[in-house]
């Protein structure tokens, strides 16, 4: 099992760009060397009514949507989240670093993966 939070390609388009800077989650990460703070359980009115611009959306309506989509339910009011915050375009950069060197160094073979670091 991976350390890293993972993300959805609404939430990774968003980081792309630079304007996600929390994601909010039933358990903590802890793990996850990207993330810099980690808040206590905050319900989700909080979240959606101050930390929507921190979280990627346009609006508080348009991170409900999202949320909703993610878990296939309403999500209510009063549930309860933990929020990361952290630097995670710094992992989108470094992977796309080590594209780009597969890439121009025309690997044939991933399998023997001597390109990682």
């Amino acid at each position: 099992m991976s350390n890293l939070i993972p993300f959805n390609s609404w939430s990774s388009e968003r980081i792309e760009r630079g304007v996600k800077g929390c994601t909010s989650r039933h358990k903590k990460y802890s793990k996850d060397s990207r993330v810099f703070y980690i808040t206590p359980k905050l319900e989700w009115w909080f979240i959606k009514k101050y930390l929507w611009r921190e979280e990627g959306a346009s609006s508080p309506e348009e991170l409900q949507e999202v949320i909703e989509a993610i878990y296939n339910r309403k999500v209510l009011d009063d549930e309860r989240f933990y929020v990361h915050f952290g630097n995670y375009k710094k992992e989108v950069d470094k992977m796309k670093k080590k594209f780009i060197r597969i890439v121009s160094e025309g690997c044939d073979d991933l399998s023997d993966r001597s390109w990682e670091e």
